[in-house]
C-alpha cells in the first residue's frame, strides 16, 4: 500500500482550510457591501439658493450652523436658473426665498435620500408669519416614474445588471475556448441582453424612462464592460483572472457605485472613485437617461467604453501568447556525481 505523503495536508485539513477560506470570503462580501451604508452621511451635498444677496448669505450661514458640512450652496439668479441646474444634475435641489412664498425644490429622480434631506429644510424657511402665503412649499421638479414612486425598482435594477455582466463574463471565460470565440460571444451577449433588459425594465416594469434605445445601449455596454474585464484578465493570468475580475467589480466597484446613496453620502474619496468603475458609471448614466436628459453623460459613456475596450484589448494581446504547455521548457540541470 502507498504510504501517505507527510508533506500533503490531510483531507480533514483541506476541509478546514476550505471552510475558513469560504467564511473569510463571505465576511469580506458582507463588509464590502455594508460599510458604505454604516458610514454614510451627507458631506457637501450641492444645493442652489435663490434669494437676495443678504438673504442668501443668511441662509448659507444658517445651514452651516444647523447642518455643518452637509451642504454646499450655489447661488442662482432666479427660480428658472435653479430648476435648470437641477435638470443638469449640478445640484440636488434648491431653496427659493426671493420675497414671495418660500419654496424648496427637490428631485426624487436624482435621489430619494437627498430629496428627503433637502425637503426637511422647509422648516428652516419658516417665519413668524405662519400664513399660507409664507408657509414654505416643497416642489418635486424631477419626480420618479409613477410606477416606481419610491425608487425601489430603480435601485434594485442595477445589482442584477451587474450580476448579469459578471456571470456572463465568467461563463464565457471558462466555457468558451479561443479569444475570437469569446469576443464574439461577448458581442452577442451585450446586444441581446441590452435589448432584453430595456424591454423588461422600461416596457414591462416601467421603472426606466427616457430613450429606449439609449437605455438598451447603456445596459448592454454595462454588461460588456464587466464581462470584458473578466475575459481579459482570464486570458492574461489564467483562471485566477476570473477571481481577480470578480473581486474588482463585485467587492470593490459595486459597493462604491452610489446605486442607493448619492456620491456625496459615501466616505470620501470612495464615492468619486466609484464613478470610474463600470457599476458606478452605469448607475449615473442610466439614471440620467431616464430622468435627466439635459445632463452631461459623456464621462459615463467614456468610462464604460474604456473598460470594454481595455478588456477586449487585453484578451486579444494576452490571447496571442502560446499556451503554457506549448512553450519550450529549459531542461533541468544535472549534476555529475
Amino acid at each position: 500500500m502507498d504510504q501517505p505523503d507527510p508533506g500533503r495536508p490531510s483531507r480533514i485539513s483541506r476541509c478546514l482550510i476550505t471552510g475558513v477560506t469560504l467564511a473569510a470570503v463571505a465576511t469580506a462580501i458582507m463588509a464590502a457591501f455594508t460599510w458604505p451604508a454604516v458610514y454614510a452621511q451627507p458631506r457637501g451635498v450641492p444645493i442652489g439658493v435663490v434669494a437676495p444677496a443678504a438673504r442668501s448669505a443668511t441662509i448659507t450661514e444658517e445651514l452651516a450652523q444647523a447642518r455643518p458640512h452637509e451642504f454646499t450652496t450655489r447661488r442662482y439668479g432666479d427660480r428658472d436658473a435653479a430648476v435648470a441646474a437641477i435638470r443638469h444634475r449640478d445640484v440636488y435641489g434648491a431653496i427659493v426665498d426671493d420675497g414671495g412664498r418660500p419654496e424648496v425644490l427637490v428631485a426624487t429622480g436624482a435621489s430619494t435620500v437627498a430629496s428627503q434631506l433637502i425637503s426637511a429644510l422647509s422648516a428652516a424657511l419658516g417665519t413668524s408669519d405662519q400664513s399660507d402665503a409664507r408657509r414654505p412649499q416643497v416642489t418635486d421638479v424631477v419626480p420618479l416614474a409613477a410606477h416606481d414612486e419610491r425608487g425601489a425598482g430603480l435601485n434594485a435594477f442595477f445589482f442584477p445588471l451587474l450580476l448579469g455582466g459578471l456571470k456572463g463574463g465568467i461563463f464565457i471565460a471558462i466555457g468558451v475556448q479561443g479569444t475570437s470565440r469569446r469576443l464574439l460571444t461577448l458581442a452577442v451577449l451585450a446586444v441581446t441582453a441590452g435589448i432584453a433588459v430595456a424591454v423588461v425594465a422600461q416596457l414591462a416594469f416601467r421603472i426606466l424612462g427616457g430613450s429606449f434605445l439609449l437605455n438598451a445601449v447603456a445596459s448592454g455596454l454595462t454588461i460588456a464592460a464587466i464581462a470584458a474585464t473578466v475575459i481579459g484578465l482570464r486570458n492574461l493570468i489564467g483562471l485566477h483572472g476570473v477571481g481577480v475580475g470578480t473581486v474588482v467589480i463585485m467587492l470593490f466597484g459595486s459597493p462604491i457605485s452610489a446605486a442607493t446613496l448619492p456620491v456625496e453620502f459615501l466616505p470620501r474619496p470612495w464615492g468619486t472613485i466609484g464613478q470610474f468603475f463600470p457599476p458606478g458609471a452605469s448607475v449615473s448614466l442610466i439614471r440620467s437617461i431616464s430622468y435627466f436628459p439635459d445632463a452631461s453623460t459623456a464621462g459615463q459613456w467614456l468610462v464604460l467604453c474604456g473598460w470594454t475596450a481595455a478588456g477586449c484589448l487585453l484578451a486579444v494581446v494576452a490571447g496571442r501568447r502560446p499556451p503554457a504547455w506549448t512553450r519550450p521548457r529549459t531542461p533541468p540541470s544535472t549534476k555529475i556525481a
